[in-house]
C-alpha cells in the first residue's frame, strides 16, 4: 500500500510539473471605431469588471453562459461549464481604481473554495515620449493558493480617424497544485473561448452599441 501511495504521488509530482502554471489569450484586431469610441467601453469593462461584475453580463459577457452557478453532477471534466464563479461582497476605491469581490468557485457542480478575494488594479498609460499606444491594464491578484494571479491587457492605437488597432491579452497564473488539474482540453473548453468571446463582444459593442446573442461555446 505505501509502495502505492509513494507511487501515485510521484506521478502526480510529474503531472504537476508538467503542465504550465501560467495560461494566456493572445489576439490582435482592428475595430472599426475611433479611439475616442472604444477607449470608454475598455473603461466602463475595467470599472464593472472590479466594482459590479454581475453587471458585465448584461453586455460584455453576452454568449458566455448563465452567470448562475448550476449544482449539478452531471458536468464532464471538459465541460465549457467545469468552473463556476458566485460573485459575493464588492468593494470599490474610485481614487485608486482598486477593486476587491469575494466570490465562491464551483468545479463540476461542487464547492471547492469559499470566500476566495479577487483584488484588482487598474492602470491606463502611454509611452513618455508619445501618445500612443494606451495601455489599459487590469492586474489581479487572488488569496490562498488556487490562483496566483492575472492580467487583462488592451494595448490600442489609432490606424485612421475611424479605426483602431487593438492588442489583447489576458492571462492566468494557476496555483502549482490546481495547474496539474487544467489540461489543454480544459483550458480551451472551460477559460480560453470565454475570454477570446469577451473581446469580440468589446468590439462588437464599440462599433454596433449591442451585442448579438449567438450559439453559446467553444469552437469545436
Amino acid at each position: 500500500m505505501r509502495k502505492i501511495l509513494t507511487l501515485f504521488l510521484l506521478v502526480f509530482s510529474l503531472c504537476a510539473y508538467s503542465r504550465p502554471q501560467t495560461r494566456a489569450v493572445v489576439m490582435d484586431t482592428v475595430c472599426e471605431a475611433s479611439m475616442a469610441q472604444l477607449l470608454p467601453v475598455i473603461n466602463r469593462f475595467c470599472y464593472q469588471f472590479q466594482a459590479c461584475p454581475d453587471s458585465l453580463f448584461q453586455w460584455a459577457y453576452t454568449n458566455l453562459g448563465e452567470p448562475e452557478v448550476v449544482e449539478s453532477n452531471d458536468k464532464s471534466k471538459d465541460s465549457k461549464d467545469v468552473i463556476q464563479l458566485d460573485y459575493k461582497d464588492r468593494v470599490y476605491d474610485a481614487k485608486t481604481k482598486t477593486g476587491d469581490v469575494a466570490i465562491d468557485i464551483y468545479v463540476l457542480g461542487v464547492r471547492w473554495w469559499k470566500d476566495q478575494h479577487l483584488g484588482t488594479k487598474y492602470t491606463l498609460t502611454r509611452p513618455a515620449n508619445a501618445q500612443y499606444p494606451l495601455t489599459a491594464h487590469l492586474k489581479a491578484t487572488y488569496s490562498g493558493s488556487l490562483l496566483e494571479g492575472g492580467d487583462i491587457i488592451f494595448r490600442m492605437e489609432p490606424v485612421s480617424p475611424t479605426r483602431t488597432r487593438v492588442h489583447y491579452e489576458f492571462s492566468l497564473t494557476f496555483g502549482r497544485f490546481l495547474s496539474a488539474f487544467i489540461s489543454d482540453k480544459m483550458w480551451r473548453n472551460a477559460i480560453e473561448w470565454r475570454f477570446e468571446t469577451i473581446l469580440n463582444n468589446l468590439i462588437e459593442y464599440t462599433e454596433t452599441g449591442t451585442v448579438q446573442k449567438r450559439e453559446v461555446g467553444p469552437k469545436k
